[in-house]
């Protein structure tokens, strides 16, 4: 039983955390913008990557996506650590 509230409040904070930076990237918050941009990520990138990383987020919610999401969800952030390490 205790392991089932663990396993949700950490479901959930990570569907908000992946939530609240997908929206940063669609609503283009000049921090975000910025980082990205420094990248050669245009408005346009910068949303289609919110817009993957916000549906990543969505798609942990569902038993029957939750691999999917976390594997889009690690994709991303691989790809900022690549960016970072470049």
């Amino acid at each position: 039983m205790i392991i089932k509230i663990i396993n949700s409040i950490l479901i959930l904070a990570a569907v908000f955390m992946g939530f609240k930076q997908g929206w940063a990237m669609i609503s283009g918050k000049p921090e975000i913008a910025e980082m990205f941009g420094k990248w050669g990520f245009d408005k346009t990138g910068l949303m289609i990557n919110g817009a993957v990383t916000v549906l990543a987020s969505v798609l942990i919610l569902f038993p029957k996506t939750f691999v999917w999401g976390n594997f889009l969800m690690a994709a991303d952030i691989l790809l900022i650590i690549c960016f970072h390490l470049l």
